[in-house]
């Protein structure tokens, strides 16, 4: 009984810590627009936000910073190289980038970056692995594109017969 009692525990204990190291499920995301609406709400302390990765990754030093876009706001994050090595797919034209999410300090101006507006992540996860939208195939731009070569090509072959003329004794002569 003793045995099985310190056993239960161990595996609560395991599970607890495990779960508490996993923001997936344990964190409240804040919503990117919070940041600017709320701002002395959340200045200098830990947030969870998450976000399509966008743009491109820039280096500064020893650290990276990624752009996350959130609806229609977006926030710049501070991460580390084993960090960004986590992100597969940055957000452009016609693709799709990995949703993350991080946790992180928020800083309204940031005493590192200049008095930029960022977090810096402690923890990234990606989410949802990024992908590129297809395009489908538009057929009536094809129709119209075809009706427009052929239309193209008789007005070539009008003004090639145009601009050959009889002259006086029946010879055909070009201009």
């Amino acid at each position: 009984m003793k045995k099985t009692f310190i056993l239960l525990i161990i595996t609560l204990l395991v599970a607890g810590i495990s779960y508490s190291k996993d923001i997936k499920n344990s964190e409240e995301v804040i919503p990117i627009k919070n940041l600017f609406e709320q701002v002395s709400l959340y200045d200098g302390k830990e947030v969870v936000v998450q976000g399509e990765v966008i743009g491109d990754i820039m280096r500064d030093g020893e650290h990276f910073w990624v752009n996350i876009k959130d609806g229609d706001a977006f926030m710049g994050i501070v991460i580390d190289a084993l960090q960004k090595d986590k992100i597969g797919c940055l957000g452009r034209y016609g693709i799709i980038g990995d949703t993350i999410k991080v946790r992180g300090t928020y800083h309204l101006h940031c005493p590192v970056h200049y008095g930029e507006r960022d977090i810096h992540a402690e923890k990234l996860e990606v989410l949802e692995s990024g992908y590129t939208v297809p395009k489908p195939l538009r057929i009536d731009r094809i129709v119209v594109s075809i009706i427009l070569g052929v239309i193209t090509i008789f007005i070539l072959l009008y003004a090639q017969k145009q601009s050959i003329h009889r002259d006086t004794d029946g010879q055909q002569t070009k201009k």
